[in-house]
Formats: structure tokens, sequence, C-alpha cells
């Protein structure tokens, strides 16, 4: 690779209130341009928030906001790529790639999970359609693969059929911001703002199946109506798919107990984690699990899944719980709320786990990926 190789990154999917993705390109790709020496271009949607990149990276703002998904899907397939990748190395993430590339771009996909394949039915048709394509398109075109877990690879090489040697494996993080909050009149202030009297579970993340919040809703009932525990669920994320909080809350007892509170902004964010007595994320399906590392910064104690990358990502330092089991995480909460001097353990090795990870480091080894081809 030339000297005068540039490196261009595909970040229309950066948004306002973004979760998931959109943080892990704030949070990895940030740091990445000012390590690396090369020249770098990031195109972001046209309304996309500020995004913090060396003084030297050049930013561009795509025709398109991010609302206007059949133009940004467009532009993503059949502009970019002619546009800005000559002689470049076009870094994206999963399936989202170019359809028209010059020949002398290199693409290094970071994919973080395939629950397009393994969960298809909690997607629209449409964009299953998509996204398989541009994976079938994406395996021939891509000269290495990156996984942020180990999880991922294996499912990579499942899946797509993906050799392991194509594949390097670079772990997520969590932001330096999201730590623990000791300050009394902060943690009042989060209280407030979202009336949080009592003492609570949390729950953060987008609103959508894979999430499993049905079940953790039903479990939260079963500890409350098992228990004289006086803890609230609170829920913070911003509405994804095919979730009716309506009808999940249809036949809870404990409805007036379960408060959703819509998108925490990181003003706040680490506030909130920091006031939870218990951080309860018994999802279906993760390619890593950026919530679990937040929640351990900020010494909340951690119930999380037994499936998919999560034991990966809270190492020892969570409860795991069956999340198809309702029963198994209704024990699991209420062993980490009437057990103090365990659930003081799990806060310990959590504080201790999340030091595995850095987006600093994550950045330095994508930059060794690029440099290698």
């Amino acid at each position: 690779m030339s000297k005068e190789t540039k490196i261009v990154i595909n970040a229309l999917q950066y948004k306002s209130n973004s979760s998931g993705i959109g943080i892990m390109m704030r949070e990895w790709f940030g740091p990445f341009t000012e390590i690396t020496k090369r020249d770098c271009e990031i195109v972001i949607p046209k309304n996309s928030p500020e995004f913090n990149c060396s003084e030297n990276t050049k930013v561009i703002e795509a025709p398109c906001t991010y609302e206007e998904g059949i133009k940004r899907i467009a532009f993503q397939s059949f502009g970019l790529g002619r546009k800005y990748c000559e002689n470049a190395v076009l870094l994206t993430v999963d399936s989202k790639v170019p359809f028209v590339l010059p020949k002398s771009c290199k693409v290094i996909p970071i994919i973080t999970d395939l629950a397009v394949f393994r969960m298809s039915e909690t997607y629209q048709k449409s964009r299953v359609l998509l996204w398989k394509q541009q994976y079938k398109y994406l395996c021939k075109r891509a000269e290495r693969f990156i996984a942020i877990s180990e999880f991922t690879k294996k499912e990579m090489q499942d899946i797509l059929g993906i050799p392991a040697e194509k594949i390097d494996v670079i772990p997520c993080a969590a932001s330096d911001k999201i730590r623990m909050v000791s300050d009394e009149e902060m943690l009042s202030e989060v209280r407030r703002r979202y009336n949080l009297e009592k003492p609570f579970i949390l729950f953060v993340g987008s609103l959508n199946p894979r999430k499993n919040l049905v079940r953790l809703i039903q479990a939260f009932d079963k500890m409350k109506a098992e228990t004289n525990l006086p803890h609230e669920l609170v829920i913070a994320g911003g509405l994804g798919w095919k979730f009716d909080e309506a009808e999940a809350l249809r036949k809870i007892k404990a409805k007036d107990a379960i408060h959703s509170i819509g998108y925490v902004d990181d003003e706040h964010k680490a506030a909130l984690y920091s006031a939870a007595e218990v951080f309860a994320f018994p999802t279906l399906y993760e390619g890593f699990g950026i919530p679990v590392i937040e929640a351990q910064q900020c010494g909340t104690a951690v119930l999380t899944s037994s499936v998919s990358a999560l034991p990966e990502a809270a190492g020892d330092a969570a409860e795991y719980v069956n999340p198809y089991d309702t029963d198994d995480i209704a024990a699991g909460l209420i062993r980490l709320l009437t057990d103090d001097e365990y659930r003081s353990t799990i806060v310990e090795k959590g504080f201790e786990n999340a030091k595995r990870f850095s987006w600093e480091d994550s950045a330095d080894k994508l930059g060794k990926v690029i440099e290698s081809i």
C-alpha cells in the first residue's frame, strides 16, 4: 500500500441520539484519525452531530440526511465509492458497502454481528434482502475483515464462510466519559430529571426485539410479586422497531413501577448508571455489548445473558442468566438485589473487567491491520 493511500470512513449511520453502532463510530474512528499518519476522510449525513476527529481529517457531508433512508442508501451504493474511494482504504461497518468501487480501493469492514441472518424476523424484509446482497458482494470484495468479538468471528466463519485467517478480532470499549459518579448533587439531579424517587434497575439500549424487553418486564413483574423489594424498572433508549410497549405492559401487575424515559444523552448517562442498583441487560443476541462495560465503569452490578458475545464482554463480573427463561432472569435480579456481599463482589470485578478494553487500544490495533495490507 503506497504512502499516498488515504483512509475513507463510511459513517453514514452516524446520527443524533446514536446508540450501538453510532457510539462505536464516534468513539473508535475519532481516536483512529488521531493516531494514523494517513490522510482521512469521514463521510457523514448532512444533519449529523459534530464528529470529533483530528484537525487534519476532512469531514464530508453526504447529499442527504440520516432520515432520508432511500437517498442515503442510493448515495452509499452508487455515489460514495465513485466520488471518494479512488486509491483509498474504505472502512465501513457491517454490510454497508458501495456496490460501485474503483479497483484501487481496498475494503475493510468492521462486522458487529450477523443478526440479520440469525434473527431476520426482527427486521423489515426489504432491509434483510438489501443487507444480504451487500454481504454477498462484501465477501468477494473485502481485503480483510474486523470482528468485534470472537463470537462474531465464529459467526462470520459459520454463516458467511470467511476463512479465519482473513478475520482480525478487535473488541469494543466504553467511553472514558462514562465513569462512576459519586457527586450527590449530580445523582440527585438525574433522579429529579427522570422522576426516580425509589431505588431502580436500569436497562439501556434501543427498544427492539433483540433486546428481550418483554421477558425482562415479565421477570421484573415476577420479582415484584415474590418479594417486598421497592425497586422500579427504568428503560432508557430510543424506540427501535417491532416493540409495542403497551402490549408488553398489558398483563403486567407492577406496570406503575416501570418507567420508559427515552434516549439519555452522555451528559446524564453516567449519573443514571451510577444511581442504578443493578443494570439488567438480558438480551438475545449481541456482537459485543458496550452498555455492559459502561455499567461496570460506573460501579453498577450487571445482570446479562449467557449467550452470544456477552460473556466475552462481561467476563467474570456479571450475574449470567438464560435470556429465554423469565424465571431465571427474575431469580438473578433477586439474588443481586438481596445479597449485598455478592453484589459488591460483582461491582469490584466489574471495575477490573472494564480495564481490559479501551478505544485507544482498539484504534491502534485497527491501524496495524490497515498497514498490514
